[in-house]
C-alpha cells in the first residue's frame, strides 16, 4: 500500500516553463488504470495529454484553468482509496541532482547543458539575489526548487489563479464597462501575448515591404502543383527556405549578449481556421522539393483541423510566414515571434494592378534593414522568375471565347481583343466573331 505516482507537470518545450490544466479526467479518489489519460495540459502551441502509468486510485492537486510551473506535482495515485481521498502533500524540498557511484565515492551526476529557469524562478533569484551557480547541475529550475533553496515554505502545485498573481499598474485590468461581457484569456492567447511581446516590447523591430508582380505566375507554378493550385505558399516557403542559407542572420534570434543561428531552416507558416492560431513547422524545407513542400503544407493542414499536431510540429521554427493571401488584404505587419529575428508577411493578390506585397518584419538586435531589404529584393526576383514568358500571357494559351480559335492561329495583324462577356467575365474575341462574320 502506498503511493505508485507522482505526477508533475513536463516540460515540453523551452518557451513553457508553466502550462494550464484544461481538463481533469476523474473525481478524486476514482481508480484509473494504466495508459488511460487522466489529465490535460494546454501548451502555447497544442494540447498534451498525461497518462497514468500505473493502476491505482487519483488524487488531484491542481484545478482546471489554472497554471502550474514546470515539475510542480499536479496529482498522485495511491493503491488505496482512503490514500487518495485523504492524501495531502508536505512542504516541497529541494531535489538533488541523480547520484551515480565510482570508486566507492558517491558523485553527483551534474548536468552539462543549459539550465532553464521559469519566469518565477528568475523573479524570485533577482530579489534574492541569488546567483544561477546555486543550481548548477540542474537542468531545470522552477520558482519551488529556489523556494526550497531559500528556506521559504511552500505548499507545491497551489493553484496559481489571478487573485495570487502580483501585476504592474501598467497591467491592472480597467473597470468592466456595463452592458458588457468580460472573456477569460485562453492560457494559449496568453502565451502568445507573452511571447509577441517579448520580441516587440523592445521597441527594436521594424518592418520592410515591397511588391511582387504577379502577371502569369500561376501557369508554369500550377503545373507544379497536386493541390494547392493558386496558391504561392509552397513557392514561397521553398524559395525563402533557400534564401535563408545565404541570409543566415535572419534564421535564429537573439538571447542575452547573444545571435543564436539555427543550423537548420524549419519554416513555419500561421494557420488560425477556427482552432486557434498555430504555426505549423515544416522542417529543413531548404532540403525539399517544391512537390514534398506542397505534402507538408497540407498534411499539417490536416492535422490541425483534426486535432492531432505533434509537439515536434509545432516547435523549433527558425523562421516564420505569415499568408494572409486568401483574406482580402492588401497590407499588414507581421510580429516577429519568440526565438526568431524576422517574419514575413503574405498579402493578397490585388487583381487590378496584378501584384501582390511582401512584408517583413526584423529585430534590430540581430540584423538590419540594408540586409532585410537585399532579401526581399532576392525574394521578389525568385518569385516572379515563375512568370510566364516574362510574365506576359503565353498566345497559345489564348482563345477566343466565341469561336475557340487560338491566338496563335490567327492570320490577321490586328490580334484579339479583350472584353466582358454577358456573364461578365474577362476574355478574349477574334475580329472575325467581334466583327460578326
Amino acid at each position: 500500500m502506498g503511493l505508485l505516482q507522482e505526477i508533475k507537470v513536463p516540460l515540453i518545450a523551452v518557451n513553457d516553463t508553466s502550462l494550464t490544466v484544461v481538463e481533469i479526467s476523474h473525481a478524486n479518489g476514482d481508480h484509473v488504470q494504466k495508459g488511460t489519460t487522466v489529465m490535460v495540459f494546454e501548451t502555447s502551441k497544442t494540447t498534451y495529454n498525461v497518462e497514468a502509468e500505473v493502476d491505482g486510485f487519483i488524487n488531484y492537486l491542481c484545478e482546471v484553468g489554472s497554471d502550474y510551473e514546470v515539475n510542480d506535482i499536479v496529482a498522485r495515485i495511491f493503491s488505496g482509496k482512503e490514500e487518495a481521498d485523504t492524501a495531502t502533500i508536505p512542504p516541497a524540498e529541494l531535489q538533488p541532482p541523480a547520484v551515480h557511484h565510482q570508486n566507492g565515492q558517491t558523485i553527483a551526476a551534474a548536468w552539462t547543458g543549459i539550465t532553464i529557469f521559469s519566469n518565477g524562478a528568475k523573479k524570485l533569484m533577482e530579489e534574492s539575489k541569488l546567483n544561477t551557480e546555486a543550481f548548477a547541475g540542474r537542468d531545470f529550475v522552477n520558482l519551488t526548487d529556489v523556494e526550497s533553496l531559500l528556506g521559504i515554505r511552500k505548499t507545491p502545485a497551489a493553484p496559481k489563479t489571478a487573485a495570487a498573481k502580483q501585476v504592474s499598474a501598467k497591467e491592472q485590468e480597467l473597470p468592466v464597462p456595463a452592458n458588457s461581457t468580460k472573456v477569460k484569456l485562453t492560457g494559449s492567447k496568453k502565451r502568445e501575448i507573452e511571447y509577441l511581446g517579448k520580441v516587440q516590447s523592445t521597441g527594436l523591430t521594424s518592418t520592410i515591404n515591397t511588391h511582387v508582380e504577379t502577371d502569369g505566375i500561376f501557369i508554369h507554378i500550377n503545373n507544379a502543383l497536386a493541390v494547392l493550385k493558386n496558391s504561392l505558399l509552397p513557392v514561397i516557403v521553398y524559395e525563402t527556405s533557400r534564401l535563408l542559407k545565404i541570409y543566415p542572420l535572419l534564421n535564429g534570434y537573439f538571447s542575452g549578449d547573444s545571435i543564436i543561428l539555427y543550423n537548420d531552416v524549419n519554416i513555419g507558416f500561421a494557420i488560425d481556421i477556427d482552432k486557434g492560431l498555430k504555426v505549423l513547422n515544416v522542417r529543413n524545407a531548404d532540403t525539399k522539393q517544391l512537390s514534398i513542400i506542397e505534402n507538408e503544407i497540407v498534411d499539417l493542414s490536416t492535422k490541425y483541423l483534426d486535432d492531432k499536431l505533434a509537439v515536434e510540429e509545432l516547435t523549433e521554427i527558425s523562421f516564420t510566414i505569415t499568408d494572409l493571401s486568401g483574406e482580402d488584404v492588401s497590407f499588414f505587419r507581421p510580429l516577429v515571434n519568440m526565438q526568431n529575428s524576422a517574419i514575413l508577411g503574405v498579402s493578397s493578390i490585388d487583381q487590378k494592378l496584378q501584384r501582390l506585397y511582401l512584408s517583413m518584419s526584423f529585430d534590430h538586435r540581430v540584423t538590419e534593414g540594408k540586409l532585410v531589404a537585399q532579401f526581399l529584393k532576392d525574394l521578389k526576383n525568385r518569385l516572379e522568375s515563375y512568370r510566364g514568358n516574362g510574365g506576359k500571357t503565353l498566345t497559345s494559351t489564348i482563345t477566343c471565347f466565341k469561336c475557340a480559335k487560338r491566338l496563335s492561329e490567327d492570320l490577321s495583324d490586328t490580334g484579339f481583343a479583350k472584353v466582358l462577356t454577358p456573364s461578365g467575365e474577362e476574355a478574349y474575341i477574334c475580329q472575325s466573331c467581334f466583327k460578326g462574320f
